[in-house]
């Protein structure tokens, strides 16, 4: 990245180009790797656009706010992002998550799915998350490009910036 690049140029750069490069690997390998990034991007997204991403920040109030645009309830959300989030940002693949009321959540990854998760009931005990990642990730890019003041807030908290190296005396 070229010392001084705006925050446009370093999304493109550090996130967007990246993913559409692991877009290339054969069979979807790269897929997992994508994902990791779309989610963090996602949770960028929503505590910008709930103002919780400064400090510890709550979780509930862009929970509330992603469940919503995503036409999901708070608590699929929740499952959603115990499986994926919490699986792929802490273990490098989705998980099992079992809830309360001891319904096991499993993930599905396939491309004819969509970018907004989808729950299938398996049996009474057992509900499939289905998600296209692809699909997935273009979304939250997408929902960042085109909200420039939510893109502002969520890329110059805590975003990196390219400087020259000063030279040695």
């Amino acid at each position: 990245m070229k010392p001084g690049a705006s925050l446009r140029e370093r999304f493109e750069g550090w996130f967007v180009r990246p993913i559409e490069k692991l877009k290339e690997i054969p069979e979807g390998d790269g897929g997992f790797l994508a994902l990791a990034c779309a989610l963090f991007l996602c949770e960028r997204y929503y505590r910008a656009l709930t103002k919780t991403h400064y400090g510890r920040g709550e979780d509930k109030p862009f929970k509330v706010a992603a469940a919503k645009d995503f036409g999901l309830t708070p608590e699929e959300f929740n499952c959603f992002w115990m499986v994926y989030r919490n699986g792929v940002l802490h273990q490098g693949i989705p998980r099992r998550y079992v809830d309360s009321n001891k319904v096991e959540y499993v993930w599905h990854i396939d491309d004819t799915f969509g970018a907004i998760p989808e729950f299938y009931k398996i049996n009474a005990n057992k509900v499939e998350i289905r998600l296209n990642v692809w699909k997935f990730a273009d979304m939250i890019i997408n929902k960042l490009r085109s909200n420039p003041s939510v893109f502002r807030m969520a890329m110059t908290h805590s975003f990196a910036e390219v400087r020259e190296t000063p030279q040695e005396k």
